[in-house]
């Protein structure tokens, strides 16, 4: 008897933009930023966005800000979480013992050099993304900024933040 199976792909999607901007400022800078200069009111949540990766969990962190007026949500999330761990000891090394390295993870690998994503849950299509857009290019400490096609990305679970 055949086996039959069934893919449920893009059935549960929700509406969103996402912005991908490159930045060297640290995210609570960048949200402090964002808010000043677009009239966002991001806030960081309590707990950050989880990452498992086999055995090791990673920390990316996460502002949001609900927009009643326009019915959308704004998620400020870090592509990038960096954290110490230790390597293999050395033993050419000095003092023989583990040695403490940073390691890099990224929440979108298909975007490795996009620092920050700016989601935008928009479900009466209120935001106009091209001014957005252009108002984060204004930001000095902003290097570049632009709009990601959805098609565009493999790892969308990792863009569920619920």
């Amino acid at each position: 008897m055949p086996a039959h199976k069934l893919v449920l792909n893009d059935v549960f999607e929700q509406p969103y933009k996402l912005l991908a901007v490159h930045s060297s400022v640290e995210e609570y800078k960048l949200a402090y930023l964002l808010n000043k200069h677009l009239g966002l009111k991001l806030a960081r949540t309590p707990k950050d966005i989880d990452l498992h990766k086999g055995n090791e969990s990673n920390y990316f962190a996460h502002f949001i800000y609900e927009d009643l007026r326009q019915y959308c949500t704004y998620h400020l999330v870090s592509n990038v979480a960096r954290r110490e761990g230790r390597t293999g000891s050395n033993k050419d090394s000095l003092f023989f013992g583990d040695e403490l390295a940073v390691q890099k993870s990224i929440l979108l690998p298909e975007f490795k050099q996009v620092d920050f994503l700016l989601k935008i849950e928009d479900e009466l299509d209120a935001v106009s993304l091209k001014m957005l857009n252009a108002l984060i290019l204004e930001i000095p400490q902003v290097s570049t900024a632009y709009a990601v096609d959805f098609h565009h990305i493999k790892t969308k679970e990792n863009l569920i933040f619920d």
